[in-house]
């Protein structure tokens, strides 16, 4: 199965990681950039500095998500099998979801800026652009198996049935 997936399939294991960074890395950038540089435009209002907690409490569950996600990869990836359990049981794309609901808003929340917001959702509008190619080389690669896990799973929102 590993030979379907990186060689038949043109599948290997970044998937579609790369049009993804790609195409949200200069949302990235700009956040951190008006973070740095114009801090006065980034700021959210001092009012709301209480919710500096929830960014830390936001950044554990992103943390485990993703490390337990690569992980999972890792390990599925390297013997041919469709991973569907742990963190792939709760989404189908935990590691961007870990970084799109977790650890960018956690990072908003913990230095009082918006601009990170604005990167979460620009990731979240790259996954969902990009992926669909990755879905349909998973079915050609899996079959049944796939088609039965997307029934189940949602694509980018933790523990939201499709």
């Amino acid at each position: 199965m590993k030979n379907i997936l990186t060689n038949q399939n043109g599948m290997n294991i970044i998937g579609q990681g790369v049009k993804i960074i790609l195409f949200t890395l200069p949302y990235l950038i700009a956040a951190i950039l008006v973070h740095v540089h114009l801090p006065q435009i980034a700021a959210l209002p001092k009012s709301v500095g209480f919710i500096r907690p929830v960014g830390y409490l936001l950044l554990l569950p992103g943390i485990i998500l993703w490390g337990s996600a690569v992980a999972q990869l890792m390990s599925g990836f390297s013997k041919g099998k469709l991973v569907t359990t742990g963190a792939y049981g709760v989404v189908r794309n935990p590691i961007y979801s870990s970084v799109t609901f977790f650890v960018l808003p956690a990072v908003a929340l913990m230095t009082l800026t918006w601009v990170y917001l604005i990167a979460s959702i620009f990731l979240y509008v790259g996954v969902m652009i990009f992926i669909g190619k990755e879905e349909e080389q998973l079915t050609k690669a899996f079959g049944r198996e796939y088609e039965d896990y997307l029934t189940r799973v949602d694509r980018l929102i933790p523990l939201k049935k499709p």
